[in-house]
């Protein structure tokens, strides 16, 4: 009896230790759709697979014999994507392992906590959320709101500015293609529509700085943007009082041809009639763009991206009434005018690219594009002005009207500019993954370019100030009248831009559960206009120690953190715009600016009220040399076309974000920084009266000079000097009423610096005042929730929404800029140019 007992526990335990081992599970988008056909395997001396079938389903059954490391290495393939995970598993056990895949451009390798760490320096965005951002425009730039280093200061404009940086220092890609801004835009309401459609992308990185060799030539940041290609049938729609949007995307010809393909329309002329400036506003922002991608066989994919937009601006004023000042000197300004102002951008764009997969570790990608923007400004304004002050005695019959003229006069503004612009790109880009392994990968990534540029630029204005029956400036020979500006000039630029650049990227796992990356590279570019050849070496190397701590009750958790630390060369060529001094001539011996990055970082990932949430922060410096000057007015740069300044930008950033509400992401975020400049040749001199004071025009009575000196202003700061910014975007759902949602938008930033209209930068020291801005949300879901029937039509519908926007709930009264008048007596008077004030609008939103 017991010999047999003993037979049976001996086969017993054989029977167990034979015993598969079995892993299964779901595989995913980045949507949540489930995804059929995917390919899973482990690799072993006795390797197996499966594939997903409809409904994203698996399960593997993996023999003792590649368990002998007691960890097997699960692979997910589809088309172009590979996910690795590494699993810990013995003999008889059974694991669930979910995934979620992307459709990525490129054949990237992810392999996350049980293999190695992401090592980008790029901060990824869902595109998802601008749905129910509170934004006056919507567009897929408010969500760079409460990135790291990100300041926005003006709701009409998509223009951000980055660590001290312009607008014209972003780098901004869709599909790898590089896009651009408007040339001749003055003011936010001009601008319009942003170049990327939120509903088209799949996918969106961020990076504020120390970005690889395989982004382009910028000083700040890159916004790289991926379009969608859809697996199945989708589609949304929405409408509203300023504007809607249409996209529709499916897949074709057994999946081997898909589109997607989206409308916008957007209109600001409820917005714009809350300005001081009142008139007939007729702003209409037009964009269809259309992305197709074919499948020529399993190696080779072929792409088009068409895009045609149109933002047209006109408007009427009629007069303007602005008041400004404190309570012991209180200010009202007022215009009447006559003329009209007429601007439009107009702008075709298209690009072909052929994928190439010649084996399973690499991926080529060839590119042409054309851009081609036609932009025309046309406007003869005549505004009569006034500026009084008002009687500020409480007790007055006449509180708060006017009691004196401090200024009257009359200006007229004039300008007939046509640009034409047309950029021709061939691109070369190419990935080829040496080694991969689940502890190291060796990646390497190499891209040529050859741009051709030609820019057509008519230039025609000019500005007559008259005060009290003067002009100014004043003209000695009552038969010449002078203008206070004028601009005319007329470009034809011709040039060849081409770069290059190859970096490696080395991953692998250290001892004690740590993984380390470093990415090095180097980029070239040449221009033939200025004839100069930058090179910009950059690198990054990035750490997660994988510590660990046992909790009290004796597991052990991990504890998730991540640092980094980047640097490199970043050189920004000249293009037009930096070229262009302010009298329209160009500068041929302009030479790229240049930007030294120094940033240290780290983030952790943890979990509060069983919930995700990511804390980050970066300190940074930034040394500034061979920079280029410039003035902001509005949104318009104008650049001194001159490499005589240097300087450097210095801070700290810090992000939270995560589910404060189950499910729902938000975040907020806070800046410190400062960034100043030293022009080398702003020297001037200070005129002294015999009283020994200075003599300022308009202001000391005293005006005979009896002595001089010679001043060196220094370091002064930058346009975008802003010390102090902070964002926060939440989202909140009615207790027990989920489809009752609220989402505010809100921002703060301490004011930039400014002066008086005469091209001296060092006279621009004095500081705006401080933005606040609060927007909100109130959105109400009416088809797709839990447990909810429907039927009919409403069948092929997957979500529906209506949303009620209130912009700037608070009402504050937010400058983006300064309007300056001129007494006969050389006085300036600063007038506030305020931006929007509370607005409402009313939206659907609908999925199918």
């Amino acid at each position: 009896m017991r010999a047999l007992f003993g037979l049976i526990l001996l086969l017993t335990g054989f029977s167990i230790s034979a015993q598969d081992a079995t892993i299964s599970g779901t595989v995913r988008d980045e949507s949540g759709a489930v995804m059929p056909g995917v390919s899973v395997s482990v690799r072993g001396p006795k390797p197996v697979g499966s594939t997903t079938d409809d409904k994203g389903r698996y399960e593997l059954r993996i023999p003792p014999e590649d368990l002998e490391d007691q960890t097997v290495t699960v692979r997910f393939a589809f088309l172009r994507e590979l996910v690795q995970r590494d699993v810990a598993i013995l003999p008889g056990e059974h694991r669930d392992l979910d995934i979620a895949m992307s459709i990525k451009s490129l054949p990237d390798v992810e392999v996350t906590k049980e293999g190695l760490r992401d090592r980008s320096a790029i901060d990824k965005l869902d595109a998802r959320v601008t749905r129910f951002m509170p934004n006056p425009l919507g567009d897929v730039n408010s969500l760079l709101q409460g990135r790291l280093g990100v300041v926005t200061r003006n709701e009409l404009s998509s223009g951000y500015s980055v660590r001290g940086g312009n607008f014209d220092e972003n780098l901004v890609y869709v599909n790898d293609i590089e896009v651009y801004r408007p040339f001749l835009v003055r003011a936010g309401q001009q601008e319009g529509l942003s170049f990327p459609n939120p509903d088209m992308i799949e996918k969106i990185h961020f990076s504020a700085g120390g970005f690889e060799a395989r982004y382009g030539d910028k000083l700040s940041s890159v916004l790289d943007i991926t379009y969608k290609r859809p697996r199945e049938f989708s589609g949304s729609a929405s409408a509203s009082f300023m504007g809607g949007s249409l996209s529709i995307a499916n897949p074709m010809a057994k999946r081997r041809l898909r589109q997607v393909t989206g409308f916008r329309y957007r209109t600001l002329s409820a917005v714009l009639k809350g300005l001081d400036t009142q008139g007939d506003y007729t702003p209409v922002y037009t964009d269809l763009q259309s992305y197709w991608t074919y499948d020529v066989s399993e190696k080779v994919e072929v792409g088009f991206l068409g895009v045609y937009s149109r933002n047209k601006y006109d408007v009427i004023p009629r007069d303007r009434e602005t008041e400004l000042g404190n309570f012991n000197q209180a200010l009202r300004f007022n215009v009447y005018f006559e003329g009209q102002e007429r601007t439009s951008y107009e702008t075709f764009f298209g690009a072909l690219n052929v994928n190439v997969k010649p084996r399973k570790d690499m991926f080529l990608k060839f590119t042409t594009s054309a851009f081609r923007t036609y932009e025309t400004e046309r406007f003869d304004i005549l505004g009569q002005y006034r500026l009084s002050e008002l009687d500020r005695d409480l007790g007055s019959d006449n509180f708060g009207q006017p009691i004196k003229v401090l200024g009257v006069g009359t200006y007229l503004d004039h300008a007939r500019n046509e640009l034409r612009a047309t950029v021709l790109t061939a691109t070369h880009r190419g990935t080829w993954h040496s080694l991969r392994t689940a502890t190291r990968h060796h990646e390497w990534q190499w891209g040529v370019e050859a741009r051709a540029e030609r820019i057509q630029d008519r230039l025609n204005e000019w500005y007559l100030l008259d005060s009290a029956d003067y002009s100014i400036p004043y003209s000695v020979d009552p038969e010449h009248l002078r203008l206070r500006s004028s601009v005319k000039s007329r470009v034809d630029l011709r040039s060849i831009r081409s770069s290059a650049y190859v970096q490696h990227a080395w991953d692998w796992k250290g001892t004690n559960g740590s993984d380390w990356s470093l990415v090095t590279g180097v980029r070239a570019q040449n221009w033939t206009y200025n004839g100069q050849t930058i090179v910009s070496p950059r690198l990054r190397v990035a750490w997660h120690p994988g510590w660990k701590k046992i909790s009290a009750e004796g597991d052990t958790v991990q504890k998730d953190f991540s640092f980094w630390f980047a640097t490199g060369l970043y050189q920004q060529a000249p293009f037009y715009r930096e070229l262009r001094d302010m009298h329209g001539v160009l500068n041929p011996e302009l030479r790229a600016q240049r930007s030294i990055h120094f940033i240290l970082g780290g983030d952790r990932q943890f979990k509060m009220w069983d919930r995700p949430f990511k804390w980050s922060t970066e300190l940074y410096y930034k040394i500034l040399d061979d920079l280029i000057p410039y003035e902001l007015d509005n949104v318009r740069i104008r650049y001194y076309a001159k490499n005589d300044a240097k300087g450097y930008a210095m801070g700290i950033d810090t992000k939270l974000n995560g589910e404060f509400i189950p499910g729902i992401e938000s975040w907020m975020a806070l800046s410190v920084m400062k960034t100043e400049e030293d022009i080398l040749d702003d020297q001037y001199y200070e005129r002294y009266n015999s009283d020994g004071k200075v003599i300022i025009p308009g202001y000391t009575l005293n005006n005979v000079a009896v002595d001089s000196a010679l001043k060196q202003p220094g370091y002064i700061p930058r346009p975008a000097d802003q010390r102090v910014s902070f964002a926060l975007f939440f989202q909140d759902e009615m207790p027990g009423a989920p489809t009752f949602k609220v989402h505010v938008s809100l921002n703060f930033g301490t004011g930039l610096p400014y002066g008086p209209p005469n091209n001296s930068r060092y006279e621009d020291v004095l500081r705006g005042p401080l933005y606040r801005r609060v927007d909100i949300g109130f959105s109400k879901q009416l088809l797709g929730a839990k447990g909810q029937e429907k039927k009919g039509f409403l069948r092929h519908i997957d979500d529906a929404w209506v949303s009620l926007e209130v912009f700037n709930l608070i009402n504050l009264n937010n400058t983006i800029d300064y309007s300056w008048i001129q007494d006969v007596g050389g006085r300036y008077y600063g007038i506030p140019e305020f931006l929007t004030p509370r607005r409402f609008n009313l939206k659907f939103i609908t999925w199918f």
